[in-house]
């Protein structure tokens, strides 16, 4: 569910924000230990700032 819900919104909010997401995720993680939500939270914020690099490296000609 975490993976879901921040898989979509990820893609509409600005990478510094999703920065933050992902630090409260880790720390998250490491205070309670394994947890499924926080990891798909981690996951998808990942994911998203993953894609957002590519697309400045590598951006697209239209």
């Amino acid at each position: 569910m975490g993976f879901s819900i921040f898989s979509y919104g990820a893609g509409k909010l600005d990478s510094k924000i999703v920065i933050g997401f992902a630090i409260i995720a880790i720390v998250g993680l490491y205070i309670t230990g394994p947890h499924t939500f926080l990891f798909g939270m981690i996951l998808a914020t990942g994911w998203s700032l993953l894609n957002t690099g590519v697309e400045r490296i590598f951006p697209t000609l239209n």
